[in-house]
Formats: C-alpha cells, sequence, structure tokens
C-alpha cells in the first residue's frame, strides 16, 4: 500500500518501517512498522465469528498505517532521537519531512479503507476518525502536561485512555467489521482492544524507565522528558519519605543526566509507581480476556488471541 506514495514520501517512509536505508544507504535497526505480532492480533480478531481471518487483511494494514502514524508523530513531539535501533524519522529525514510522512499515511489510511466495498464501511471510517480524534486529543494533553506535578491520577489515566486504548479499540474492531460477526461481537471485540491498549500502555511506561530487552531506544525518555505517567502521578502523591525528592525533580527544568534519571527511576520504584503500574496491567489483560470471552470466538481463536497478546507484552 505504501508504494502508492509519491517520492519523496515514499523514500521516508520505506526508511521508517526499515525496508530501505538513508540514501539508498545501509539498512540498520530493525524491520517492521509495530511488529508482525502487533498486525496479527486484529487479524486474528477478523476470525471472531468463526469465518476466515483473511475478510479483515486490508482493515488491518489500515491499522497499521495509523499506528505508525501515531508513532512518526510520537517521535517527534517527544524528541525521541532513535527508533527501532536507527535514528527517528525526523532526526533522519528532518522534522517538516517526517510530519508530512505521517500525514501521508494517515491519508492512505482513509483512502484504502474508504476503498472497501463493505455494508460497514462508512461505519468503519466513522469509527478511525472518531479514534482518530481521541488519539491526537490524548497526545495534546500528553504533552501539555510535561513537568505539571499537578496532574492528578485521573488526569493522567485519562490521557492514557485517549492516546493508546481508545486508538487499539479501533484498530481491533477495523477488521472485525467487515466480516459476518454480530455488533455485539464487534463491541466485545472493542474492550478487548480498549483494555489491551490500556495493559499495552502501562507496560510501555514501565519498560521505558526499566527496559526488560533492547527495545532500539534510550531508556528513560519519558524522566527525561518528566512526562507525569500514571505511575509518576502515584509515586508523588504516595506520602512516601521520598515523594518530596522526585517532586523537585518533576518541579525542576535542567537536562538530566544519566546518573539523575537513574536516580529518579529509583525514586518511582521506592515510591510505589513502578508496582502499582504492574498492577494495573495485569488487571486490564485480566479484563481484555473477559471482554474478548463475551464476543464467543472459537476457542482456539480466542486462545491464540491471548497468546499472541501476551507475547507481545512480553
Amino acid at each position: 500500500m505504501v508504494e502508492r506514495l509519491p517520492a519523496p514520501l515514499l523514500d521516508a517512509v520505506r526508511y521508517h518501517y526499515g525496508w530501505a536505508g538513508k540514501d539508498g544507504g545501509p539498512v540498520i535497526g530493525r524491520r517492521g512498522g509495530v511488529g508482525r505480532r502487533g498486525l496479527v492480533l486484529p487479524l486474528l480478531c477478523a476470525g471472531a465469528d468463526g469465518g476466515p481471518a483473511e475478510r479483515g487483511l486490508a482493515a488491518t494494514v489500515v491499522g497499521d498505517l495509523l499506528v505508525n502514524t501515531s508513532i512518526i508523530h510520537d517521535d517527534v513531539l517527544d524528541r525521541d532521537p532513535v527508533r527501532r535501533g536507527r535514528p527517528a524519522l525526523w532526526a533522519a529525514y528532518g522534522t517538516e519531512c517526517a510530519l508530512m510522512a505521517g500525514d501521508a499515511l494517515l491519508g492512505l489510511a482513509f483512502s484504502v479503507l474508504g476503498e472497501q466495498d463493505h455494508p460497514r464501511t462508512h461505519q468503519a471510517l466513522r469509527m478511525m476518525s472518531d479514534c482518530w480524534s481521541r488519539l491526537c486529543a490524548g497526545q495534546a494533553c500528553d504533552t501539555g502536561q510535561e513537568g505539571r506535578t499537578g496532574t492528578s491520577l485521573e488526569q493522567a489515566v485519562a490521557v492514557n485512555q485517549a492516546k493508546a486504548a481508545e486508538g487499539l479499540r479501533g484498530v481491533f474492531c477495523l477488521p472485525v467489521l467487515f466480516t459476518d460477526a454480530t455488533s455485539e461481537q464487534v463491541e466485545a471485540v472493542g474492550r478487548y482492544g480498549f483494555h489491551f491498549g490500556m495493559a499495552a500502555q502501562y507496560h510501555n511506561d514501565v519498560t521505558d524507565v526499566w527496559p526488560t530487552l533492547d527495545r532500539g531506544r534510550a531508556p528513560g525518555g519519558d524522566i527525561r522528558r518528566r512526562k507525569m505517567t500514571p505511575m509518576v502521578t502515584v509515586a508523588l502523591s504516595s506520602g512516601h519519605c521520598d515523594s518530596d525528592r522526585l517532586a523537585a525533580y518533576y518541579d525542576g527544568r535542567h537536562e538530566p543526566r544519566e546518573e539523575e534519571v537513574a536516580a529518579v527511576a529509583d525514586l518511582i520504584d521506592r515510591c510505589g509507581g513502578r508496582a502499582w503500574a504492574v498492577a494495573r496491567n495485569r488487571e486490564h489483560m485480566r479484563l481484555a480476556a473477559e471482554h474478548l470471552r463475551a464476543a464467543h470466538s472459537p476457542p482456539a481463536l480466542y486462545d491464540d488471541i491471548l497468546a499472541t497478546g501476551a507475547r507481545y507484552l512480553a
């Protein structure tokens, strides 16, 4: 699908996906947008009615285009210099090109979805537009809350819901809409996607600070930007003897050294933020499984989706 894009946007997008190096150079880093498991999950959901999952292939591609639009823009907003072990798109091609490439992917996503000949195409377009608007609102709030220690837990959770959970709700629902699934099944899969998105965001919040493997990005980016993630707000309001030291860092404006980033991570842990986020991740995975069960999909498919989701967040 991305081959439809004109140069130089096509060159930039191919670089972002790891299909080509910059300016004809060698490919570095890891290939793929959100990874194959990220594509497999929504595609599997298209079999919720017991039919072949391939019916949801085009809508799964649309979801991948949307997710990668968000990733490209998010890297610009956060000034993350590295993605998948290579310079992020904005760092390699410039901010202007990265923004235009992300916009081009978004336009392509709407075009591909609108071309689908199905009674639910208009419903799918409305859903995608609504989810995208919520995601953008969440990103705007996320950026606006950086360094604001007065951010409440409720506000921080609302950001996660908008920028992560609502987006994945749409990504998981879209393939199901292009099948014979009932409205109740579509809704159940959507609730699964919402809670999986919340679990994924808590997982990302934790692994950004305490990486369990090489994600191709420098750890501690959220701490450097003083993001008010839910676990940080929990740590700040914990009443722990170290919470004032934590607040002093988040009220600051200086660029932290590596040893200070590590010290702040330790403070978040000691003030209970890490344990709280891990517990919320597990609770949302439990809720995701519960809602997926309500879709009454074939038992083998239900097991496959849960196992794939668990591997995705390993």
